[in-house]
């Protein structure tokens, strides 16, 4: 029948689109020119006809065709994509195993439900309504699925590439249930009744190693955001005692003020104008130290940058700013001490590392109408390499263990927003980017 092979033509082009849309959404395009989306469109194009021509004329499963499938697939996203080749290799595989599983199961359901009509030889091996109706109840599932992770995109590109371990596993057991299920196409297996200990076995093993994953991530997850919100506290109230200690120098000074005002009276009583004039460039000293420079307009902004300028030349290294004025209330204080403070504590500890050439620091703040951007680049000593979302250096003695940017990405993450790095010979560069 005609329709039925539309209809099998139409779910095909789903399940390419359902992978085709997922590569897209979570990872970047090597470039957005008309040829490039040109030529992958006509992959999967190409995917779809040569899985259509597949099925009409084999079989509607066949275990050899999806690693097919699968090694088509990757090798078009490497091609057309910017991505982490095991990365890429998991969505898909996960991806695949997904369909081909549910296909089978729903197989073996429809086989179990209307056993004297052949159910599952009419679904494997004939282009007939009980494929059909097997076809579109699992794309409908995935398609959902896909739209679930599409909603949410954020959280799980995010998690993803956190737990690729977990999920290798997952995806061995799958296939592991797709090599002994797949036995339910071969009637001696059928007959004897073998595949039935099967399809008990591995849909509830899979179900429960999902739940596990799960639950795993969520206790992960939440025993991380404690970690980080603790590290925040930790962070602020050590921030909170270098202001205290600021004011504390600061009254002071002020408390002094009164002698210091008497003996320049006494002075200038004297007519000692020489002596006046040095006493008084030695008490405006301390003076300046305190002196706040407004960057920003932004109190909080401009407190943690003249606090860390005064680290940075107690430490010999120059920093030089470089910011608009900020709204106020667009980042919360909290936040602004987890990325800033953070941020320039770590470059204030690389720079101290450093022991040939100048340390020096540099930092951009700019704001537009959606986003403000966060610039900061420092020199540092020995090569970075990031494991485990820690920045670690090769160099034993280079003290730059720990520096750690989960704190930081946790608070941009609350403004969907973007970090990257890099190293640029002797140079660390950070950029963020907060949407407002």
């Amino acid at each position: 029948m005609i329709w039925l092979r539309v209809a099998q033509g139409v779910l095909c082009a789903v399940e390419i689109c359902g992978l085709y849309y997922l590569l897209q959404v979570f990872f970047d395009k090597r470039s957005n020119k008309a040829w490039s989306n040109i030529l992958w469109f006509l992959s999967g194009v190409l995917l779809w006809g040569i899985t259509v021509i597949q099925r009409e004329g084999t079989s509607m499963y066949s275990r050899y065709y999806m690693i097919l499938c699968i090694i088509i697939s990757l090798w078009g996203t490497k091609i057309f994509f910017r991505l982490f080749f095991f990365r890429a290799l998991l969505v898909i595989v996960l991806y695949y195993e997904t369909i081909y599983f549910i296909d089978i199961l729903f197989g073996y359901i429809g086989q179990s439900l209307f056993s004297g009509n052949n159910f599952i030889d009419r679904v494997q091996f004939s282009i007939s309504v009980e494929r059909i109706m097997v076809m579109l109840i699992s794309r409908l599932l995935v398609v959902s699925i896909v739209i679930y992770t599409i909603k949410r995109k954020h959280l799980i590109s995010t998690i993803f590439p956190k737990y690729q371990l977990t999920f290798t596993g997952f995806v061995i057991i799958e296939y592991l249930g797709l090599f002994y299920c797949e036995k339910v196409f071969y009637p001696r297996f059928r007959d004897d009744v073998k595949t039935d200990m099967y399809f008990v076995l591995f849909p509830m093993l899979i179900v429960l190693i999902l739940i596990i994953i799960v639950i795993f991530i969520m206790y992960t997850e939440k025993m991380n955001e404690l970690k980080l919100i603790n590290n925040q506290n930790t962070m602020i109230e050590k921030n909170y005692q270098d202001m205290c200690l600021l004011y504390q120098k600061r009254d002071r000074i002020y408390h002094d003020m009164k002698n210091h005002l008497s003996v320049l009276s006494l002075l200038l009583a004297d007519r000692d104008l020489v002596r006046a004039e040095e006493y008084i460039s030695k008490i405006t000293e301390p003076i300046k130290d305190l002196e706040h420079k407004k960057f920003t307009n932004n109190h909080i902004v401009d407190i943690i940058l003249n606090d860390k300028i005064e680290k940075a030349h107690n430490h010999n290294i120059e920093i030089d700013i470089h910011t608009d004025k900020l709204e106020v209330n667009c980042i919360q204080d909290i936040d602004w001490c987890s990325i800033l403070a953070n941020l320039l504590d770590n470059a204030i500890e690389a720079c101290s590392k450093v022991t040939e050439g100048k340390s020096w620091i540099k930092v951009s703040i700019s704001q537009n109408d959606c986003a403000i951007f966060i610039k900061v680049s420092n020199t540092y000593n020995g090569v970075l390499d990031l494991s485990e979302g820690k920045l670690r250096s090769s160099k034993n003695e280079t003290g730059l263990h720990g520096l750690g940017l989960e704190s930081i990405r946790y608070a941009v993450d609350k403004y969907n927003g973007v970090l990257e790095y890099e190293c640029v010979k002797d140079i660390f560069i950070v950029n963020i980017s907060l949407f407002i």
